[in-house]
């Protein structure tokens, strides 16, 4: 089987992603990525840790030196809204951000 071509593309802050078969670039334009050229300079570029596998943004300047330690120009995270993912009901529940009242209080009492 031939290898995917892979192609850059840029977010509308113009980070930079290498996004592997046309395929995945078609899923990304809609979200408002473009295809675009190398990253050079201060241009910065989604990259992935072979390990552990976090992504983080990088200046391609310095890229090379990431590579050393592992880390591989990549796609982007995965979208965090619900709405973008191929299944939204399958999307893992977000923990609860509230903090219970104490027990005998409501959260909207006032100390008197």
């Amino acid at each position: 089987m031939a290898e995917k071509k892979t192609y850059w593309m840029a977010d509308g802050y113009g980070a930079k992603a290498l996004i592997v078969g046309a395929d995945e670039r078609d899923r990304w334009r809609p979200l408002g990525w473009t295809e675009t050229d190398v990253p050079a300079g201060i241009d910065m570029v989604w990259m992935r840790h072979e390990e552990h596998g976090g992504r983080a943004k990088f200046a391609a300047q310095v890229m090379d030196l990431w590579q050393a330690k592992g880390w591989k120009p990549s796609d982007p995270p995965p979208l965090a809204s619900p709405f973008n993912a191929e299944q939204p009901a399958e999307r893992a529940e977000e923990p609860a951000t509230t903090t219970p009242a104490p027990s005998g209080k409501s959260a909207s009492d006032k100390e008197k």
